[in-house]
């Protein structure tokens, strides 16, 4: 587990992907210096030396995290249904926990969610609905939504669901007259 030799910023990024790992595995409970210290394969010192505090630390898991999860809703595009994956969903539960008690975390949180709903104004404008505030907050929450009980249920029905239910919703919006 030395870490001596090691250049300062790789050491940093087996830290942040050891972090990952942890989160997507076991969430936000998890996330222990142990734990994290065990998956990066550096001693618990070295964890923080390189993250003194366990703020510094979630910062920077964290910022790794909002990366993770828009990069993973880009790949989904235009099957969002996919992005519902159990890990990213963990990832995605420990970032709101993350955002409720720390306000570097909130900034990522917030900006992440700018992000992810502007992705979304567009799917709407392309399928033919109105991508206006109250429809965009609509899809993100029911896909939000949907992603956590597809967690918690864990079943093949429930990732079904998540297919489903996008496209009804978004049909819905076309017929309630909702479109640009």
């Amino acid at each position: 587990m030395s870490t001596k030799s090691a250049n300062p910023k790789d050491v940093r990024a087996r830290i942040i992907a050891g972090a990952l790992a942890v989160l997507s595995k076991d969430g936000m409970l998890g996330l222990t210096q142990p734990r994290v210290a065990k998956a990066a394969k550096v001693r618990q010192s070295h964890l923080t030396y390189y993250f003194p505090t366990r703020s510094d630390l979630h910062a920077a898991v964290f910022a790794a995290v909002a990366e993770r999860l828009l990069a993973a809703f880009d790949a989904s595009l235009p099957d969002l249904a996919q992005i519902a994956s159990p890990e990213q969903t963990r990832l995605l539960l420990s970032l709101v926990l993350a955002a409720d008690r720390e306000p570097a975390v909130r900034k990522l949180f917030r900006d992440l969610t700018r992000k992810v709903r502007r992705r979304i104004a567009d799917g709407l404008a392309s399928s033919g609905v109105s991508s206006d505030a109250a429809n965009v907050a609509m899809m993100h929450a029911l896909g939000v939504g949907l992603a956590v009980l597809d967690l918690a249920r864990a079943e093949p029905a429930s990732r079904r669901e998540l297919a489903i239910t996008k496209t009804v919703a978004v049909n819905a919006l076309k017929r309630s007259g909702r479109k640009k």
